[in-house]
């Protein structure tokens, strides 16, 4: 398992808990009515602003602590950082699969919002796209690098 391998096994992991981690939040927040009021917008704002911020630390910390824990495994001292045409290949597919996601929650949101949905269910459809294009963007790399083409 190679570097940017790694780093993808901790992006998944990553996400899945963000999205697990949002769609409690959303549920535990609703129930106790934080969307009912007329600022039901800038609640979620002030959430996913947060969340974005521990996504972050989360990636980074959890990338230091495997790639530390891989290497005293396997007895690694050095990883190879070389980045050939076969992972930009890879990056390339994995950003289809964003733009992909954050494509189809977009249009998503349109549509909600054509169907006079509100603005919050339209923000959740956005953010929930974005989230499945990333993770989605995680899983083709991580097949295509199991694959190995």
């Amino acid at each position: 398992m190679n570097f940017t391998d790694r780093n993808t096994v901790v992006s998944i992991f990553v996400n899945l808990t963000m999205i697990t981690y949002v769609i409690y939040k959303l549920v535990a927040m609703n129930a106790a009515g934080a969307f009912d009021g007329p600022d039901a917008v800038n609640v979620w704002a002030r959430m996913v602003i947060w969340l974005i911020g521990y996504s972050i630390v989360a990636t980074i910390v959890g990338t230091i602590l495997f790639n530390i824990v891989h290497s005293i495994v396997t007895n690694q001292a050095n990883p190879s950082f070389v980045v050939d045409e076969r992972d930009r290949m890879f990056e390339r597919r994995g950003a289809f699969a964003v733009i992909g996601g954050a494509g189809v929650g977009f249009v998503g949101a349109i549509i909600a919002l054509a169907m006079n949905y509100s603005a919050l269910v339209g923000f959740n459809i956005m953010y929930f796209g974005m989230a499945a294009g990333a993770l989605g963007s995680d899983l083709v790399r991580f097949a295509s690098y199991r694959r190995g083409y």
